[in-house]
C-alpha cells in the first residue's frame, strides 16, 4: 500500500453532475476540441503534454467484474499466460492475461512490491493465479501458456546463479520475453485502437491492475527516439517508474511458440 490520500480524498465531478452550471458555460465546453475538451468537459486528466498513448481511454479500456461499467467475464479466456518485469530497488511486476475468441487481450490481476526476494514474489504470483478459476477449478501455475520475462533475469550473477532459477526452485518457469521496446509500444498502441476514429480496441485492463492504470498515462515519447517511450524510474519511495508498462509490453508483444507439422509427399 502506497497510504496516499489519508486525510483527503479525490471526488470527480463533471460539468454535468452540477444542475446549476449555466448552460451557456456548457455550451462552451462543448465546442473545444482535443485535450482540452477531454479535459475540462469530460472530465479525463490522464492526459499530459508529450503523452504518448493518447488513446487510452478509462471507459472504454478499463473492465470490472461488477456491472457498474465495462465487464469481464473469466469463462470466456482461451488462454492465460504472465509477463514479469524484475526489479528489486524498483518494483517487480507480474501481470496476468488472457485472451478470448476473438484474439482480445485482457490484464486480468497485478503483482507489483519491491524490496522483496523471489521467494516471495513466487508465492505472491501463486497467489494472484489462484484468485481465477478454469473451468469449475482455480487456476494453477501449470494452466498458463507461457512465463515471461525480460532478459535480465537470464544473466548470470557474481555466484553462476540467475534470478530465472531461483524463481524455478520455487515452481515458475520463465522464458524470455519479446523485448522489443519500438515494436512493442506499437502493439499496445494498436491495441488499444481509436475509438474517435472509429477503430475498437483489442486490449482491456481490470480495475484491480491499479499501478498499470497509474503507468501507462505518464509515460512520454523520448525525444531523442520518438518511437520510443522515455525511461522513468521509481524515486526511492517507490512512487513513479515504467515498470509496469514494460511487464505490459511484454506480455503483449511474447507470442506462444507454435509448433507447424506438414506432411511432406513425394513426386
Amino acid at each position: 500500500m502506497e497510504k496516499r490520500e489519508t486525510e483527503t480524498r479525490f471526488v470527480p465531478a463533471r460539468v454535468a453532475d452540477n444542475s446549476f452550471n449555466n448552460p451557456e458555460y456548457r455550451k462552451v465546453l462543448e465546442n473545444l476540441t482535443g485535450w482540452q475538451k477531454r479535459a475540462w468537459l469530460n472530465g479525463d486528466w490522464d492526459i499530459a503534454a508529450g503523452q504518448y498513448f493518447t488513446t487510452l481511454r478509462r471507459e472504454i479500456h478499463v473492465v470490472d467484474s461488477v456491472p457498474e461499467g465495462p465487464m469481464f467475464d473469466e469463462t470466456r479466456a482461451r488462454e492465460f499466460f504472465i509477463a514479469l518485469d524484475y526489479g528489486f530497488a524498483h518494483y517487480t511486476v507480474a501481470l496476468l492475461g488472457c485472451t478470448d475468441g476473438d484474439g482480445n487481450i485482457f490484464v486480468l490481476d497485478e503483482h507489483a512490491e519491491r524490496l522483496w526476494l523471489p521467494e516471495r514474489h513466487a508465492a505472491a504470483i501463486k497467489a494472484m493465479v489462484g484468485r481465477h478459476k478454469i473451468g469449475d477449478r482455480k487456476l494453477e501455475i501449470g494452466d498458463l501458456k507461457r512465463i515471461v520475462a525480460g532478459a535480465d533475469v537470464f544473466s548470470r550473477q557474481s555466484d553462476g546463479t540467475t534470478i530465472a532459477a531461483q524463481y524455478a526452485k520455487h515452481g515458475i518457469t520463465l522464458r524470455c520475453a519479446n523485448t522489443d521496446r519500438v515494436n512493442g509500444w506499437a502493439e499496445i498502441m494498436t491495441r488499444f485502437g481509436d475509438v474517435d476514429a472509429g477503430i475498437r480496441p483489442t486490449l482491456f485492463i481490470h480495475s484491480r491492475c491499479s499501478r498499470l492504470l497509474e503507468t501507462l498515462p505518464s509515460l512520454q515519447h523520448d525525444p531523442n527516439k520518438a518511437e520510443d517511450i522515455l525511461k522513468v524510474d521509481a524515486d526511492e519511495d517507490g512512487i513513479g517508474g515504467d515498470d509496469a508498462a514494460d511487464c505490459l509490453r511484454y506480455l503483449v508483444a511474447t507470442k506462444s511458440r507454435t509448433i507447424t507439422q506438414r506432411k511432406l509427399r513425394g513426386l
